[in-house]
């Protein structure tokens, strides 16, 4: 799954060049922290010494943690294209894979700011804006070619059901604290997601 990693967030102030290398280490370095103490444990000093940086360094970058966590969520941006292996529940599951990549410390880190984010306007929107509305897109992809290819049942309000899944995966994520495995997907895909949009009964797969 792709991520934005090799971007650093544009500079806030004027002065000395910053090396990119070290913005990128601070940023990798919050990545790892969060699924290991959570938002209200992480401190500065200990992204600093994680990252092997000065407390000054950290300081001259980002004013607050909160706005050091959101450029770092910034970086988990999701890119892929959409799937289109010519069948619906094919691109479901293959959409799905990719949004549950095991690989990536996604899922954990948007637990650990789940509590941050009922206070935090501001981090919750960079996660919806970097993390649910691209896979939002995704899934509507999806749907505009299983309708091209006459999959759906006439009225299906495609635009209501692509917010469904990205919205239950976020949902799970953020308000529950609980991480998301492949079965759990595929039974919103085959109990909810197949019926709705084809009118056929539940999946057998």
């Amino acid at each position: 799954m792709a991520t934005r990693q090799n971007e650093e967030p544009s500079p806030k102030s004027v002065g000395r060049p910053r090396d990119p290398e070290r913005g990128r280490a601070l940023l990798a370095a919050v990545h790892e922290l969060l699924p290991e103490v959570g938002y209200d444990r992480l401190t500065m000093d200990a992204v600093a010494a994680r990252a092997g940086a000065g407390r000054a360094t950290v300081y001259r970058r980002w004013k607050d943690k909160s706005e050091l966590v959101r450029d770092a969520i910034r970086t988990l941006g999701w890119n892929e294209p959409p799937p289109d292996t010519g069948s619906l529940r094919s691109d479901l599951i293959v959409v799905g894979a990719m949004y549950l990549d095991r690989d990536s410390r996604r899922d954990a880190i948007l637990s650990a700011i789940a509590t941050a984010v009922r206070r935090d306007p501001q981090l919750r929107e960079i996660a919806e804006r970097e993390i649910a509305a691209p896979r939002r897109a995704a899934f509507a992809a999806i749907l505009e070619h299983a309708r091209d290819r006459g999959e759906l049942v006439d009225g299906a309000d495609t635009e209501l059901i692509a917010d469904i899944v990205p919205a239950m995966i976020f949902y799970q994520l953020l308000e529950q604290g609980d991480s998301i495995d492949g079965a759990y997907f595929e039974r919103i895909v085959d109990s909810l997601m197949i019926p709705l949009l084809t009118g056929r009964p539940r999946s057998a797969h």
